[in-house]
């Protein structure tokens, strides 16, 4: 059931209880973690870390390989030591074990995310783990020069708080120990916290003891505290545990899941990978590739991608033919991707049978690649090979599975199309397959802008095309008593239906550019019409501080709804004061009913 305000009550008096009752030994013992080894084979714990356990002096132990391992630990701490505070249980922090971060980002869809991270909980739970690591949202604010980053801030913190709520289970009063769900280590200082929000919501601070946007790795950092730091410090983590239900039933978590898992993760993470992959250019629509006659030639660099994906394309009934374009590698090569007198050869026969092919695929990685502070750029090797191909076949398409998007400027300007797809993750072929025969349509919009506005292979933030334009209506404005109302009427002229990640910028009285507000993902039918509608509160419009938290500022405002940054249909408005104030009253303050009143934007 629900976390009552009752039961919340309840909990607080008991772990004051059990504070007071507590030795400074054992309360910094809360703030102790213990690792457990990687093999199997080895002991779990050795006899220090045991004896200190039984001594109430070990709160957290990382890396259970078992539940039968975890259930045996959690009885010593149960059974065995003074006052029987349960353990918390910690997975390692492996960031293999979630997609990229940047691809996530690069779905902008929040339910995909959510997807992943609630099958990552429950896959957690059925091997007992009450703690698990957030994937990295941080590390992307400095990956690359090419970034926007405020545009990018605004979109990681809400993937990062969608991950949050589904791992902690902390949405809509959940209650934790019921649904399988974790505490959830978080190493994103720098993003700040926008609350428990989706992309159109009106973000709201976080209750102090919600598990959202909490680093409790802060916990260890006051082992050496005394008094009351330490108190507090330790009241938090008792009371994580007994949220948790650890209290009640300290073996329910760790003598396997009783949820009926529905789906997998590994399907999760597929359907996330599809939606990450961003078409970045498809000239005269050259994709998606349609059933004919004549093979399509994959060619790759020794990879095996080429042949990989070209199996997935014969199952849709698409011919292909497979070609190594440069000459074999050997590993001890100190530079594998220089050019080499023997790929002249190699790149000539890729060339001349891509002069036969209706359509010629280039598939390169990250070995393919130069290494450097920015953007990957293609090494002299795979460079000569797509020029080569290029100028032998107008249809030439290239496919980058590497961990950041290349330098368009290392791309020739005539190049038919390009698919980017990330690093490959295990299946990976068969959503690119999907995407380029359009039984899929390419759903992916990047989360920073490639180039510089002032070159012709400049991609705007927010830029990824889908099977179809969709025509835009000029922006209107609404005013309501205590918010703004912007919207657009896309049209779908194609006989088919387009999906399109809808984006709001806006240019505040105080700000230099538009910047990212909002997005949403709308599918319009074929021959169809959807209205494309934002309700921009404070945490749209207004700007944030220590003092007034997104207050909102009169004067004039530029409003972009958009498929990309520099695209939208953009218009201005003058918000005047009484407004500006009635917006920066927190909506659960307010208490009043929309009222619609027109003005033109």
């Amino acid at each position: 059931m629900p976390l009552t305000a009752a039961l919340r009550s309840n909990l607080l008096h008991f772990v004051e209880d059990l504070l007071s009752y507590m030795t400074t030994a054992e309360k910094r013992g809360q703030l102790e973690t213990a690792m457990l080894p990687l093999r199997e084979s080895e002991n779990a714990l050795d006899h220090q870390t045991l004896r200190k356990l039984r001594a109430g002096q070990v709160g957290t132990v990382i890396g259970p390989r078992s539940p039968a391992e975890a259930t045996e630990l959690q009885r010593l701490a149960v059974e065995e030591t003074r006052l029987g505070i349960p353990l918390l249980f910690a997975d390692r922090i492996d960031e293999a074990a979630w997609p990229s971060p940047l691809a996530m980002a690069a779905s902008w869809d929040v339910e995909a995310v959510e997807n992943l991270a609630r099958h990552k909980a429950i896959e957690a739970n059925t091997r007992g783990v009450t703690w698990v690591a957030a994937p990295s949202f941080r590390s992307l604010a400095t990956t690359s020069r090419y970034r926007s980053s405020s545009e990018f801030t605004f979109l990681a913190r809400y993937l990062r708080d969608a991950v949050v709520r589904e791992l902690s289970g902390s949405e809509n009063g959940r209650d934790l120990a019921r649904f399988g769900h974790a505490l959830v280590l978080l190493r994103d200082g720098d993003l700040g916290s926008s609350g428990i929000t989706r992309p159109d919501d009106e973000p709201t601070e976080a209750p102090s003891e919600a598990f959202i946007g909490r680093d409790f790795s802060s916990w260890h950092a006051d082992v050496g505290a005394d008094g009351p730091k330490l108190d507090q410090t330790v009241r938090r983590i008792l009371m994580a545990k007994a949220q948790l239900g650890l209290f009640r039933d300290p073996f329910k978590r760790v003598e396997g899941s009783r949820l009926a898992v529905s789906g997998d993760y590994a399907a999760a993470r597929a359907a996330l990978a599809r939606k990450s992959m961003i078409l970045l250019r498809n000239e005269d629509s050259v994709l998606p590739l349609q059933v004919q006659s004549e093979p399509v030639l994959c060619v790759d660099c020794g990879s095996g991608m080429g042949e990989a994906v070209g199996e997935r394309l014969a199952a849709r009934g698409i011919a292909y033919r497979k070609l190594t374009g440069l000459a074999l590698r050997q590993e001890a090569l100190d530079q594998p991707n220089a050019l080499f007198a023997a790929d002249g050869m190699a790149i000539g026969i890729a060339a001349n049978a891509a002069s036969r092919a209706r359509a010629v695929m280039l598939f390169v990685g990250e070995a393919d690649c130069e290494p450097g502070p920015g953007l990957p750029r293609l090494g002299p090797a795979a460079k000569a090979l797509l020029a080569g191909l290029v100028h032998a076949n107008a249809h030439c398409l290239l496919i980058s599975a590497t961990a950041l998007p290349l330098d368009p400027t290392c791309l020739p300007k005539d190049l038919a199309a390009h698919l980017h797809a990330w690093s490959p993750e295990t299946g990976f072929e068969e959503p690119i397959a999907a995407i380029l025969t359009g039984e899929s349509p390419p759903q992916g919009k990047l989360p920073m802008a490639l180039g510089e506005p002032e070159q012709p292979q400049f991609h705007p933030f927010g830029h990824g095309l889908t099977y179809g334009t969709l025509q835009s209506s000029p922006l209107t404005v609404e005013f309501g008593c205590d918010s703004v109302i912007a919207h657009v009427k896309l049209t779908n002229p194609h006989p088919h239906p387009v999906c399109e990640t809808v984006q709001l910028y806006v240019r505040t009285p105080h700000t230099p550019d538009l910047r990212l507000r909002g997005f949403q993902r709308l599918e319009v039918p074929a021959g169809g019409s959807q209205e494309a509608r934002f309700q921009l509160s404070a945490a749209h419009l207004g700007e944030a501080n220590d003092s007034a938290p997104w207050r909102v500022q009169s004067g004039r405002f530029a409003i972009s709804i958009g498929c990309d940054s520099v695209s939208g249909q953009t218009g201005e408005v003058d918000i005047p004061a009484d407004l500006a104030r009635a917006i920066s009253v927190p909506a659960a303050l307010r208490g009043l009913d929309y009222i619609g009143a027109r003005n033109s934007g």
